[in-house]
């Protein structure tokens, strides 16, 4: 009771605090290090790669088993049907684990979210043809040993408490195309990604429900931008 009491209060202390930013920059993505979080941004041209040919960002050491990622999906959509953009987030090799977003930029707006392990294979765990992701809002996505695995669509949770016996973030990559002769899925904008994880007592998938910091999603991502006006 009393960690859903203090929760919104201790969450803007702990990420507030904890917010150390080290820059810097690649020919592919900005990279921006803290002491328990991260963030990178990748341009457009990610979601215009293929399957076997993603862009890639592999983590110093694996993040988690704790850990929230907030996703800004900020690309320019081709006007097409099909259109879309695909995030996958790994473990270390040689685990088989990885979950797999996927965000339509149609009319439809059609949203996905898979899972792969080796008990399970490739499963579907959701899936909304229509009006299924917010972009305006924040994809936000965490997982904590005790409360498994909880996402959103940009608005409101859609998965809550998944259990995937445990998974710890080493890489994400991005691709759009399933096969190189494919067209294009972006025209311009970007995709940015903020982690915060660590220690259960120091991170704050520790002090409050993991659906209840999922469900206040963008403050991540609104405290980044405020330390970078700073």
């Amino acid at each position: 009771m009393y960690r859903l009491a203090v929760a919104p209060a201790i969450m803007l202390a702990i990420l507030s605090a904890i917010f150390l930013p080290v820059y810097a920059q690649t020919d592919d993505y900005k990279v921006i290090k803290g002491k328990q979080n991260e963030t990178f941004t990748f341009p457009y041209q990610a979601a215009n790669r293929d399957r076997n040919d993603p862009l890639v960002y592999t983590y110093e050491q694996p993040r988690g088993p704790s850990w929230i990622l907030n996703i800004e999906n900020k690309l320019e959509y081709v006007p097409r049907d099909g259109a879309k953009a695909v995030v996958i987030l790994r473990e270390a090799a040689p685990s088989e684990k990885y979950i797999q977003i996927s965000m339509w930029g149609d009319e439809s707006k059609r949203y996905q979210i898979a899972i792969n392990t080796p008990e399970l294979g490739h499963v579907i765990v959701y899936n909304k043809d229509e009006f299924g992701w917010n972009p305006d809002g924040t994809i936000a996505m965490g997982h904590a040993n005790s409360q498994g695995l909880s996402s959103n669509d940009g608005t409101r949770i859609v998965l809550d408490r998944f259990e995937i016996n445990g998974f710890s973030v080493s890489s994400i990559e991005v691709w759009g195309k399933e096969d190189p002769s494919e067209l294009g899925n972006a025209t311009g904008g970007h995709m940015t990604f903020f982690i915060s994880f660590g220690s259960p007592e120091n991170t704050p998938t520790y002090y409050v429900p993991l659906a209840l910091a999922i469900a206040m999603g963008g403050i991540m991502v609104v405290l980044l931008k405020f330390k970078r006006r700073k």
